[in-house]
């Protein structure tokens, strides 16, 4: 299993889909967790279409659900039947995505992004 990890510091642009919203700026999770997809994706040469899971960290559980990882594919352009899930935690999150990306199973490529609270935003790709 290979990992690729990318830790972004806040910039003034961004330049992907849904994220030049002049009323959210880099200090929303969402942003942040676009960025920091797009950062990942980038430096490990992987398209979003290419992606087969986006798993998004939360702090807290979410009452409603807010399906931050759905809107994160839709801004990345990730294909329509990517599996999108909001997990509460990052240990569960690397158990899900583990899950998801064994050998032999139709899923190899799962994007872990963690961009809730007051740390950098982050992402993590891993792929068989």
């Amino acid at each position: 299993m290979t990992f690729h990890d990318a830790h972004t510091a806040p910039t003034d642009r961004i330049s992907t889909p849904d994220v030049s919203d002049p009323q959210h700026g880099l200090a929303d999770p969402l942003h942040r967790a676009i960025h920091a997809a797009c950062r990942t994706l980038r430096d490990a040469a992987v398209d979003p279409v290419e992606l087969d899971g986006i798993i998004y960290v939360v702090e807290r559980r979410q009452v409603p659900p807010r399906w931050q990882s759905a809107r994160v594919a839709f801004a990345l352009g990730a294909r329509e039947d990517v599996a999108a899930f909001d997990v509460p935690g990052p240990r569960a999150a690397r158990s899900m995505a583990s899950a998801l990306s064994r050998p032999g199973d139709p899923v190899c490529r799962v994007l872990v992004i963690e961009a809730e609270g007051t740390g950098a935003p982050s992402a993590s790709l891993l792929s068989d």
